[in-house]
């Protein structure tokens, strides 16, 4: 008979055959506790211990028909949620622009100066913000409100976010935290989604997966959800902190702009300022009273950066259509003190 090359399982048989057991005295000495039982022969283990079997190939089996498969385990790599596709929102710019908003086009005018001059010194607070190691929130994340209703403040939110999403190594999330009126969604002209307050019902979502991207580039949009009867309650839940941390750490050049309710109006907004690492309150000229103003500042105590914006001046009062004044730890500028703002 013609002999024929030995398979790959032959060899290995042949070349077990060939192995002697190593005496025992000669093998190397294993942790006395290992090798000593209790009565001081040998363990448990070492009874187990087979030495010297020989590997036998049955004759029933023709080896050369056996195919070994090289099984590769491929690795899972889950998407992380953050990772997940965005639901698209369309801006209709025209539409935008008619109701006074900025756009992306819209770098010259006054008002794009305007938001550019309002916009610098929450930057640097960021930036300032980003080198200290406290317990403080992110300076990323920045709530416009007022005193009272009607003051400008989404007007501001808007064109801010515009603006900001200007920036080239930032990007800008809105956030519509005014969840009784939604206001963001109705002056952008898009259509109610879940949001904010359904993210808070949910309890185990992920923010970034309600986020929704737009057609402004480096802009997206969290917008309010569900009107909730309890909202004040779910702004100061554990919960709400978790979220608002994980918006702001996303991505740490991202600025987070949130819209919140009036402060005089409701509790929610002064709950919801608690998570701010800078608060911008929206002050309308000429209307809003002066102890209001105290009122509404009195609910900041607790942020660590309290900044005031001066809203529908004239010109002829500070050059431009906005005055700009800044406080701390709930502090405020004197001119709000001598006057009515």
């Amino acid at each position: 008979m013609e002999d024929r090359p030995l398979s790959t399982i032959e060899k290995a048989a042949a070349r077990l055959a060939t192995l002697k057991p190593e005496p025992v005295s000669t093998r190397p000495e294993k942790v006395a506790d290992d090798v000593e039982g209790s009565a001081g022969g040998p363990s448990q283990d070492d009874s187990l211990d087979v030495v010297g079997l020989e590997p036998r190939v049955s004759d029933d089996i023709d080896v050369e028909d056996v195919e070994v498969e090289e099984i590769v385990a491929e690795p899972i790599h889950p998407t992380p949620l953050a990772t997940r596709p965005r639901q698209m929102c369309e801006f209709d710019l025209e539409l935008v622009a008619e109701r006074g908003y900025l756009t992306p086009s819209d770098t010259r005018s006054q008002l794009a100066h305007e938001m550019r001059r309002i916009k610098r010194p929450l930057l640097l607070n960021i930036q300032k913000g980003q080198t200290l190691e406290s317990g403080e929130p992110p300076s990323n994340l920045i709530l416009v409100t007022s005193a009272l209703p009607e003051e400008g403040k989404t007007f501001i939110s808007i064109n801010l976010a515009m603006s900001l999403s200007a920036e080239l190594d930032r990007s800008v999330l809105l956030v519509d935290g005014d969840v009784s009126q939604g206001d963001i969604s109705r002056q952008l002209g898009v259509q109610p989604e879940r949001g904010l307050a359904d993210l808070l019902n949910e309890r185990d979502a992920h923010p970034e997966d309600a986020i929704l991207r737009t057609n402004v580039d480096r802009l997206s949009l969290l917008l309010a959800g569900q009107a909730h009867e309890h909202i004040d309650e779910l702004f100061a839940s554990n919960l709400m902190g978790e979220i608002t941390l994980r918006l702001a750490r996303y991505d740490p050049q991202r600025v987070v702009v949130f819209d919140g309710p009036p402060l005089l109006a409701t509790t929610e907004a002064s709950v919801l300022a608690r998570h701010m690492g800078q608060v911008l309150v929206v002050v309308e000229a000429n209307r809003t009273p002066q102890d209001a103003v105290v009122q509404a500042i009195a609910q900041l105590e607790d942020c660590p950066n309290v900044s005031l914006l001066l809203n529908k001046t004239s010109r002829r009062e500070s050059g431009y259509g906005y005055g700009y004044g800044y406080g701390g730890k709930g502090g405020y500028p004197d001119r709000y003190q001598k006057r009515d703002a």
